[in-house]
């Protein structure tokens, strides 16, 4: 009798220690993750907070329709870019998550709505909307939502400040601080397999020193490989891409775009930088990318946006010796075309 009361006993108190363990909120639980990787990438922890809320209600094994997956809900594309090997793992989601936020930050001079926007809608879609929120309602929606967390993470208790949804657009600078000269590209055409550059050419007009960002959003699943390289930085940043997402004519470009970025720390007044991105086409497509350039010193920060579009031409192979288009070997039931050279003076 003694021993079963004594069981029970210990049963009450482990129960009693456990209960409160099992009973915590799933937020808490990344509580100490969410803290170190935001601290390590200079990200305010009750922002990575209020994504995560969001995204996935911290939940690690969410999955979206659309192929986003873990607590941070990470599109394939962007797992691919930032070398994610398992996204429901919360310690590689949470990095990477915070890694890529870190980099919108960066990108949107600080603009935390701009950045939660292009972490939604993709950054594509906020330069191609002139660096506003995009119009679109889940963008909108999603916007308020982390907005709205944040601010009661940020404040336990306090009411949340809606978020200025209006356009966010700086007015315009008539001393045109940043100059972007005309595009230089190595061809007018793209080509399957055929290496082309553009050459990209900025100057700080101002009085001012301040950093750059040069960045471009271009379609992953239509290039094998893309390179940014800002002139005057010891390294190249290069993307071999892999095949993710789908590659055929009607897929939505949207979840195949990828951001490739790079940073001029100081940018003094009257200097020149020059960008050069080369890509090489994977598919028989025509390529559209966004190309962006930010200016930022103590002033309000000054943008300039461009959308390149390179149209595909089908390759034509010559044969030296006729100098007309060579054709192949004809298939069966098919009558060969007459190949007609130079003739030659006798």
């Amino acid at each position: 009798m003694r021993s079963l009361l004594l069981s029970g006993l210990v049963g009450c108190m482990l129960w009693f220690w456990v209960t409160p363990a099992l009973s915590l909120p799933g937020e808490a639980l990344y509580d100490q993750l969410i803290v170190q990787e935001a601290s390590g990438n200079g990200l305010d922890p009750a922002l990575v907070k209020a994504v995560i809320k969001c995204e996935s209600r911290f939940d690690p094994g969410a999955q979206s329709p659309r192929g986003a997956q873990g607590l941070m809900q990470l599109m394939p594309s962007t797992q691919a870019m930032l070398g994610v090997d398992n996204p429901f793992d919360p310690q590689h989601n949470v990095a990477a998550g915070t890694r890529y936020l870190a980099m919108l930050k960066q990108v949107f001079s600080g603009d935390l709505q701009l950045v939660l926007a292009a972490y939604n809608a993709g950054p594509q879609a906020v330069v191609g909307a002139g660096y506003t929120i995009p119009a679109i309602a889940e963008t909108q929606q999603y916007v308020r939502c982390v907005w709205a967390a944040y601010e009661q993470y940020r404040l336990p208790g306090a009411t949340p400040l809606p978020p200025k949804l209006a356009p966010l657009a700086p007015a315009a600078d008539p001393r045109q601080t940043l100059v972007v000269n005309p595009l230089r590209l190595s061809s007018q055409v793209a080509q399957v397999g055929q290496r082309l550059t553009v050459q990209l050419e900025a100057i700080n007009n101002s009085k001012r020193a301040g950093h750059g960002v040069v960045m471009v959003n271009y379609p992953g699943h239509l290039v094998s490989f893309m390179a940014l390289h800002a002139v005057g930085q010891e390294t190249i940043a290069q993307l071999p891409v892999a095949n993710v997402g789908s590659s055929t004519p009607g897929a939505a470009a949207a979840t195949t775009y990828q951001l490739l970025w790079s940073h001029w720390p100081v940018w003094a007044p009257g200097e020149r930088r020059t960008a050069v991105i080369a890509l090489v086409p994977r598919l028989a497509q025509d390529i559209t990318f966004h190309l962006s350039v930010v200016f930022d010193a103590a002033t309000v920060p000054q943008r300039w946006s461009s959308v390149v579009r390179i149209p595909f031409q089908a390759a034509a192979l010559v044969d030296p010796r006729y100098r007309t288009l060579y054709f192949p070997t004809p298939v069966a039931g098919e009558q060969p075309v007459q190949k007609k050279g130079r003739g030659r003076r006798g």
